[in-house]
This record gives C-alpha cells, sequence and structure tokens, in this order.
C-alpha cells in the first residue's frame, strides 16, 4: 500500500507540455533478457529552449531516445520547467526535484512549492522538473477506461477472489493494447538516463538532485548510474532500494511492501497516535477510555458491516490518509469517536477481517512501479501470504501483501531498469532525511539505503509522516540548504525537531 506520491496529483499544464510524438505502434513481446545499457549511449543533448510561463517560471521541451539502445530512432518529448535563481552572482547550478510518485509529474509539484523554499537556496539555484517519460506532458501513456477501474471486491473473500484478480490486470491489459512500445521503456533508470540528458543540457558540469519519496529511487539510480557525474543528493523519505528492486534473499517471493515492511511502519505510527491522543486529553476526541481497544471495537463491528456509510475499507484509507500527515490526526480522531458508540464491545466476537483496503493505483504510477520491481505473478502467492501478514501486523498487512496485484501479470518489462548495486564511488556524500515515524518510506527503510549506498549521511526528523513536505522542519530545511550550498553533511546521529506537534 506504499503510495510514493505525496499529494494528488498535478493538472496536466498545457504551457509546458513537450510536442506531441507520434503514437507507437503495437506492443511487441518482451526481447530476451540481456545486460543493461547503463548510460546514455552517446545519445544527443536536447537544446532547451527556455521560454516564459506561469509568471516567474520558464518551460522548455526536450527530446530523448524512446530506448537508449538505439539513440538515433525513435524519441519522445519530455515537459521541464524551471525557476530561475533570484541572485545570478551567487549562482551554483541548477537543482533537479522530484516530488514523488511513480506517476506524478514534476512540472504542477513545482509550480506548487517552488517559491516555498528558502531564499538562500533559491538565490543560488535554478529550481527545475520535469515529468517523467510516459507522464503528463512527457508522452503520456495510453491506458482508456482506466480512469474509474470497475471494483473488483474483497481478495479474502472466495466468492470475490476471481473478480479482485481480474479487475486487478484490467489496467495492464488496457496500457499494453494502446501505448504499445512505450510502455517497456519507462523505467527509473530510464527517467534516470533523461535526467543525464537534462543535466547536460542546462549546461551543469555535475548534478544536484533533491528527491522526495520514490523520488529517491530515481536519485539513487542515477547515483548508481552516473556516480562520478554527483555534485550533491538529498534523498528525503527514502525506500529501501534493494526492496524496492528485487527484494534481499530470501523474500524475493513477498510483494514490494511486504519486503520493506510498511505494515509495521503503518502501525507503529498509529500505535503513537494513540498514545499522543491520550496524552492530548480532552484536545483529542477520541482519548477517552483506551484508544486502541476501541479502535480494535470499531475494526471487528465493521467487519460485520458497515456504520452508516462507513467500512472497513473506507475507514483503513482514512487512517492511511491521517498517518502521511500529523496534522490530520484531529479529523481521524473525530472520525472514529462517531463511529465507537456503535462497536462497544465489538471485538470480543473476534470476526475475521475479511475485507481490506486495497488501494487501486493509477495507471502511471504501475507503468513504472511493475518494470521497477519484482513482485510475484502468481495469484495464489497472495492469498497464502495475506494471512499470515494479517497474523504478524493487523489491518495493515493484508494491504501491504494487495497493493501489488495490480502488477500481476503485467504486460511489459524494461530490460534497460536497474537493480543494483547501490554502492558506486561518489565524490560527495549522499544526505538523506526521514521521519521517524514515516508510514509510506519507513525510517527503517531509510537506515537500509544509508547502508546500501554505503556514503550515505541520516539526519532523522523526529516527526509523524511522509517526508518533510508533511513534517515541517526548519532545523532539516536548513541541513538541507547547507549540504547544497557548502557540501557539509550532518553529524552522525544528528536528529531534528519538526515545526508542530500533534494536537496542538
Amino acid at each position: 500500500m506504499r503510495r510514493r506520491f505525496l499529494l494528488p496529483a498535478a493538472l496536466l499544464l498545457t504551457a509546458c507540455t513537450a510536442p506531441a510524438v507520434p503514437a507507437p505502434g503495437p506492443a511487441s513481446a518482451p526481447p530476451a533478457a540481456v545486460a543493461p545499457a547503463l548510460g546514455t549511449n552517446g545519445a544527443a543533448v536536447p537544446a532547451l529552449e527556455w521560454r516564459p510561463c506561469h509568471g516567474k517560471y520558464q518551460c522548455a521541451a526536450a527530446e530523448v531516445p524512446l530506448s537508449y539502445r538505439d539513440p538515433g530512432g525513435s524519441k519522445i518529448g519530455l515537459s521541464v520547467i524551471r525557476l530561475p535563481a533570484t541572485d545570478p552572482g551567487q549562482r551554483i547550478g541548477s537543482l533537479f526535484l522530484n516530488f514523488g510518485g511513480p506517476g506524478t509529474g514534476g512540472v504542477g509539484d513545482l509550480l506548487r512549492f517552488g517559491e516555498r523554499y528558502p531564499e538562500e537556496l533559491r538565490a543560488k539555484f535554478d529550481l527545475v522538473s520535469f515529468d517523467p517519460r510516459g507522464i503528463g506532458g512527457s508522452t503520456p501513456i495510453s491506458c482508456p477506461g482506466t480512469e474509474n477501474p470497475p471494483a473488483g471486491g474483497s481478495p479474502m473473500r472466495p466468492a470475490q477472489r476471481d473478480a479482485f484478480y481480474a479487475a486487478s490486470a484490467a489496467t495492464g491489459k488496457s496500457c499494453a493494447d494502446a501505448s504499445g512500445p512505450l510502455l517497456a521503456h519507462l523505467s527509473s533508470a530510464n527517467v534516470a538516463r533523461d535526467l543525464e540528458l537534462l543535466r547536460q543540457g542546462v549546461g551543469d558540469p555535475e548534478l544536484n538532485y533533491l528527491g522526495y519519496s520514490y523520488g529517491s529511487y530515481l536519485g539513487a539510480t542515477y547515483a548508481n548510474l552516473f556516480g562520478d557525474r554527483v555534485r550533491a543528493l538529498t534523498l528525503d523519505g527514502t525506500l529501501d532500494l534493494v526492496a524496492n528492486a528485487t527484494g534481499a534473499p530470501g523474500t524475493q517471493n513477498a510483494p514490494v511492501d511486504v519486503r520493506a515492511d510498511v505494515a509495521s511502519a503503518q502501525r507503529d505510527e498509529l500505535d503513537a497516535f494513540f498514545a499522543a491522543c491520550v496524552q492530548a486529553g480532552p484536545e483529542c476526541a477520541f482519548s477517552g477510555g483506551d484508544p486502541k481497544a476501541k479502535f480494535a471495537d470499531i475494526a471487528a463491528r465493521l467487519s460485520q458491516g458497515p456504520i452508516g456509510g462507513t467500512t472497513l475499507p473506507s475507514l483503513l484509507k482514512t487512517v492511511d490518509s491521517a498517518l502521511y500527515q500529523s496534522g490530520r490526526w484531529s479529523a481521524l480522531a473525530e472520525t472514529l469517536n462517531s463511529l465507537y458508540p456503535s462497536a462497544q464491545g465489538a471485538a470480543a466476537a473476534n470476526p475475521p477481517l475479511l475485507d481490506p483496503y486495497t488501494p487501486t493505483h493509477s495507471a502511471a504510477f504501475l507503468a513504472v512501479q511493475c518494470v521497477d520491481s519484482d513482485n510475484p505473478r502468481d495469484p495464489a502467492d497472495y492469498d497464502r501470504l495475506a494471512a499470515s501478514e494479517q497474523a504478524r501486523v493487523p489491518y495493515f498487512g493484508p494491504s501491504a501483501v494487495f497493493g501489488m496485484a495490480q502488477c500481476i501479470g503485467w504486460p511489459s518489462r524494461d530490460e534497460d531498469r536497474y537493480t543494483g548495486p547501490w554502492n558506486q564511488p561518489r565524490r560527495q556524500p549522499v544526505l538523506i532525511i526521514n521521519s521517524r515515524h514515516d508510514p509510506a518510506t519507513p525510517w527503517h527503510n531509510a537506515r537500509a539505503a544509508a547502508e546500501q549506498l554505503g556514503d550515505a549521511r541520516l539526519l532523522t526528523v523526529e516527526g509523524y509522516g511522509h517526508t518533510s513536505l508533511n513534517v515541517h522542519s526548519g532545523c532539516a530545511m536548513a541541513a538541507m540548504v547547507r549540504y547544497f550550498t557548502t557540501l557539509a553533511v550532518p553529524e552522525p546521529g544528528a536528529t531534528c525537531a519538526p515545526d508542530t506537534r500533534p494536537f496542538p
């Protein structure tokens, strides 16, 4: 259930859309496995013709190869945007940003966040972002009918199991029919190759990069394909790189979110919510009695049927959203408090939880994630794992299992994806920033990524939520600005406090 996109997808901004590219032909069978083309293979550097757009911003279009194995062949277009440095005399270079995903565009997100960065950073860097290939204004994939996918029911109810898996497969089938060969060239590694051409296109000798959430995986991929071209790299809300790609030995047959143990991070933050609620007293609407036991009653009652319009999956979806930002905890407490009178004592009946929250991902998300990550391809593997994960991590375990079910039978592979090693030499250490209690990119994933990269320094924000975009910390922002401007990293074991606490 790890949703690496941070916020609702930005609206498509036609003013920064790349030129139309002829639609590719019918999809072909996946090619035989061969060694990946690790560089840009002599691809031409795009000429970026910047033009004013959206007030202070500038937009450009870039042409890059569909396949880096054939750099002179078919081309696709990228939509690029930048916010120029406010003090050209102090300018260090460009800072490329990816705000998460996969499957969301960077153009709209830079418009949303660009002017919120500290003046010291904006004075010295052009802030640059782009819609990754296949997304938004960058030669988007076509998957008709997937905007409102059919409901598939619960995979844990035998009568609904087949419908669930059939609905899960529908997106891949639609994309294969309409997107053609493009679908087999959307890995993060190919986006990293595009990023390398864009770095050259803006004229920077080395890359400065800030990646949030999924953007951490893109940044780490670039840092290992083009390690000698990295000046400074910050990863904020970081994936376990091995878990995301293939899994460590002994875990390869589990879905990616089980390998990353996202469910444990969600459970731990929910427990932190309960504790903070009790401490807040009347400031938290759900503080009376034992919130954890009351929540168990609510879940048990919803397992027997809805309360009003609230079902168990819809409640767990609400919890999932609230865990992303502790500013949502007060509203969650009010929701739970409104449900509890109809649920008191229901846990004693111990009903089975047969209706997990199973997120439905966008086609653009799946087009990247299903080729970046190995996942089981047999529904029976998911069925077997669901019961044990429900026992290990109640409420959240099955969601982590079934969250990648839409990748079963995904109709393409990208033979040029990158799966490691992750510790290629670099001139400067990587800065990792991660919340102690992050439900989507857990702190234990950040610690693992720091070890995998071999040269990373981990700065921990002692807060609740997903990335510093949701867990604001002036301390962490100052450390990041210092790193980009001076290349100084925090001391080992450094921590930062968040700017706000839940239940003020």
